[in-house]
């Protein structure tokens, strides 16, 4: 049987393949699902999503820190655990609870930024997987790799 793990926004979680991470949260986030399919092991991030007047108060780089952190710390469970960099790829989900119009200038520099620190970390990102999910959680099977989306 499959365990549940809920991860709270600013936590991050590793798991082998009988795991399901699952995001769980009311504060705008971002979501980062890494997948080394070779090992069956998977990390969830549940970085805080700070853009415009919100990121201006904290700091200017906020999102790209704490996307960054959450970065670092996933890949370093997922490695303790036997994953390889050089397998992984990451499914980046973006939105949780993210009010913002179409095409927000602000909110697309932000993802924009996300997914800079990535390429910087030579980290490969799961093609099609920029996703904006609104108003739902993400639950990331790490058996099968499958991320989908759940009503709250």
């Amino acid at each position: 049987m499959k365990r549940l793990v809920d991860v709270h926004t600013d936590e991050i979680m590793a798991g082998s393949a009988e795991t399901i991470l699952h995001s769980d949260a009311k504060r705008a986030c971002m979501v980062l699902c890494a997948y080394d399919s070779m090992k069956k092991i998977g990390g969830l991030a549940h970085a805080m999503f700070l853009s415009g007047p919100a990121a201006e108060k904290k700091h200017s780089s906020a999102a790209i820190r704490e996307a960054d952190r959450a970065i670092d710390e996933m890949l370093s469970d997922m490695m303790m655990m036997g994953a390889r960099k050089e397998n992984i790829e990451v499914c980046f989900i973006a939105g949780e609870n993210v009010p913002h119009k179409q095409n927000d200038p602000e909110y697309n520099k932000t993802l924009t930024s996300a997914l800079e620190v990535l390429k910087q970390k030579q980290i490969k990102l799961r093609e099609g997987s920029l996703n904006d999910v609104g108003n739902r959680h993400i639950c990331f099977d790490v058996e099968t790799g499958s991320v989908s989306t759940t009503e709250k």
